[in-house]
């Protein structure tokens, strides 16, 4: 990716910076969204403090986007730290190791760049500095901030930067964090910085984002997150094919970007249910991505809770091309052909699962990752069910 190449060819779209407010956030807080948007972050983090700041990167990252980051920081007169030791799914030890580094000396901020793993651990670094971040992990207690956070995703997906949750592995169990303080003072979305991910990363990412969009709707119905999921769905839809094809789309990358902010807007109003818990099983005990998991999931989930989401279809349906009602189970199965059309897993057997597996996947399913605000109690009986179903990639209509 040249991302110099690419910001000169933004200027037909895209270019006109979007400023929203950060929704949730106790203080004001920014959301800046356009292509070209990473070149202001120097700027922006000199707003907040005149002191060294943690930079916080993934070494693909900084490698693939350091430059422009770097750059910026310079021509405003940030100094800088870096820590860059990140894996795919963090962990307690790898939260331990950015404590260490926060407590050697004070940081008037923490700029997170790179996917949903590396803004977490920014996240939870601005809790740190002193000698207590490993004890508020294990308490679950972030009440009180302690410097400022500036977050730039990489990725079109996760919605970290619009988020107050923070996962990491604990033990061998995904554990979960929410708190408001975890949500940035600035986010910055430059949709330019995506096209340095490949196809598969692009096509798992962006079923992160349409399912956030839609158990957001699932979990907590209003006209607000189905606003929010028709649109994401919708986007992603339209542009995730001409993403994966050609990396370099700006139009593309543009829209998915856009995507993954209101995916997650809804998501936090509701929060995950069990298409995000399925995936953390799928990451847990077949290494698969986060998103990976999310949309293998997604389209099986919807099925089981069907009745409860035809007004959403009725919708998205219209909005996609003006089609009439009752096309709810075609929809349904269009965004399993999406997933499957972008190189994904069709189902849980090629990822080396048995149909004996099934009673053992559904207990750990309801016994680790429960979803009350489920649209439907869901009984381990059809725990297995819908098991069976993603086993061998045929929608169940429960």
């Amino acid at each position: 990716m040249n991302y110099w190449k690419l910001l000169e060819k933004s200027k037909v779209i895209g270019s006109h910076p979007t400023i929203w407010k950060m929704p949730g956030r106790k203080t004001e807080g920014n959301i800046i969204f356009y292509n070209g948007a990473a070149l202001r972050i120097g700027e922006e983090t000199a707003k907040l403090t005149s002191q060294k700041v943690l930079l916080v990167i993934g070494k693909k990252v900084l490698s693939a986007s350091g430059e422009v980051i770097l750059k910026s920081f310079e021509e405003s007169g940030i100094d800088y730290d870096i820590f860059s030791d990140i894996c795919a799914e963090p962990d307690l030890d790898t939260a331990k190791k950015v404590a260490d580094i926060m407590d050697e000396q004070p940081y008037g901020a923490v700029i997170g760049v790179g996917g949903g793993s590396t803004l977490d651990i920014a996240k939870l670094a601005a809790h740190g500095g002193d000698g207590k971040l490993t004890k508020r992990i294990l308490a679950n207690n972030f009440s009180q901030p302690k410097i400022p956070v500036i977050l730039l995703p990489t990725t079109s997906g996760t919605g970290s930067e619009v988020s107050p949750y923070v996962v990491l592995t604990v033990d061998g169990v995904k554990k979960f964090f929410t708190s408001s303080e975890f949500l940035p003072a600035v986010a910055i979305v430059d949709p330019l910085l995506t096209a340095s991910m490949d196809s598969r990363t692009t096509a798992a990412t962006a079923f992160d984002a349409m399912t956030h969009g839609i158990e957001g709707y699932m979990a907590c119905v209003t006209p607000y997150t189905e606003c929010l999921a028709v649109e994401s769905t919708a986007v992603i839809m339209k542009f995730l094919k001409r993403a994966v094809e050609r990396p370099e789309d700006i139009e593309a990358r543009y829209w998915l970007s856009y995507a993954s902010v209101l995916g997650m807007l809804s998501y936090v109003m509701g929060g995950g249910l069990f298409a995000h818990s399925i995936s953390y099983i799928l990451t847990l005990e077949k290494e698969q991505s986060h998103g990976t998991g999310c949309g293998l999931a997604l389209p099986y989930t919807m099925a089981m809770n069907y009745p409860h989401i035809l007004p959403f279809l009725d919708r998205l349906g219209a909005r996609i091309n003006g089609r009439s009602e009752n096309e709810g189970e075609e929809l349904i199965r269009e965004i399993q052909a999406l997933f499957t059309k972008v190189g994904m897993p069709a189902n849980l057997a090629e990822l080396g699962y048995k149909l004996s597996d099934g009673p053992e996947f559904a207990e750990r399913l309801l016994r680790e990752y429960p979803r009350p605000k489920n649209p439907r109690k869901v009984t381990k009986r059809e725990a297995e069910k819908l098991f069976h179903a993603m086993l061998f990639g045929k929608i169940d209509f429960f």
